[in-house]
């Protein structure tokens, strides 16, 4: 019986497989709440986690290219901005923060409302910025 001790910078056949990249997948649905929702990547889903990490960046690659996220949580305001390729439509869906106001930005953004504790956002291709920040 083989057992690997450590993992090197080298790529072999034992860590080329598919389930090695299994673990991926929770990382960015859990982390960066990127969970692809329509067929060929033509929807996805932001959701950052609730409770946690305070801050989270990366890429997703989906059919369509990448989808960037860069989530950032404090406990008077959420901030998430995101780059969604060409031919895809998003759904932001921030953790409603107590008394807050909602504030968006971008090309091709709408303000869907709240459901299951979470204020939702519908966003097209390019660049756009989703907060929620509590008044004071």
């Amino acid at each position: 019986m083989r057992i690997a001790a450590s993992v090197s910078g080298v790529c072999t056949r034992w860590y080329a497989h598919g389930w090695g990249g299994a673990g991926v997948v929770g990382v960015l649905e859990g982390v960066l709440g990127v969970t692809v929702t329509g067929a060929g990547g033509s929807t996805v889903r932001i959701a950052p986690a609730d409770a946690g990490l305070d801050h989270a960046v990366g890429t997703q690659w989906t059919e369509r290219g990448q989808v960037g996220v860069d989530w950032t949580r404090t406990p008077h305001w959420v901030n998430t901005m995101v780059d969604v390729p060409v031919n895809v439509t998003a759904t932001i869906a921030l953790s409603v923060v107590p008394g807050s106001d909602y504030h968006l930005a971008g090309a091709d953004v709408w303000y869907l409302g709240v459901q299951d504790g979470r204020a939702l956002s519908r966003v097209g291709s390019g660049r756009s910025t989703s907060m929620a920040h509590q008044q004071h």
